[in-house]
């Protein structure tokens, strides 16, 4: 089965309205403990806002945290995926454009945020049990051909004796 990211998609997504200040929106990151947070705008998803944008946008362009607006330093360039699609879509997506987060949608509606932390978790915790039994297999064909060498080793001197007496 194809890993798919539903049981992954963060639905309690922390939000501020894109007239807010780049300081409210650290503030709220801080006291929730995430990285990023979606920028709202009359009801709808406007843009988003990470750690990255903060170092990028704001602090590196010597901008001040206290009036300067969200709408001003989000990012509008939003990359959604559907709330069904595949584990390796969302990577592809996530490598091409560089990013660590996905807008997930089903239909039109926004339903939730995947990160690439929780995508990874997700695409390695299926490989664990197809690794253990790649493992188990191969150590089981590993044991039946030391059990077949150790056989012809114990045989060798009466296979032998055996062609001594059969040789002229």
């Amino acid at each position: 089965m194809r890993c798919k990211i539903t049981t992954i998609i963060e639905h309690n997504v922390v939000t501020i309205d894109q007239y807010r200040t780049v300081s409210e929106s650290v503030g709220i990151m801080v006291d929730r403990g995430v990285g990023s947070i979606v920028v709202t705008g009359k009801g709808r998803v406007v843009g988003y806002f990470t750690e990255r944008d903060l170092l990028t946008r704001v602090v590196s362009k010597k901008r001040n945290p206290e009036t300067t607006l969200m709408r001003d330093v989000m990012t509008t360039e939003l990359v959604k995926v559907p709330h069904d699609a595949t584990c390796q879509h969302c990577l592809d997506q996530m490598q091409e454009k560089g990013i660590r987060h996905l807008l997930v949608y089903q239909d039109a509606l926004f339903v939730g945020v995947v990160s690439l932390r929780a995508l990874a978790e997700r695409m390695t915790r299926g490989g664990g049990r197809k690794d253990l039994m790649v493992n188990l297999v191969g150590g089981l064909v590993l044991l039946v051909i030391l059990s077949v060498i150790g056989l012809l080793v114990y045989l060798v001197p009466d296979m032998l004796a055996i062609a001594q007496r059969l040789s002229p």
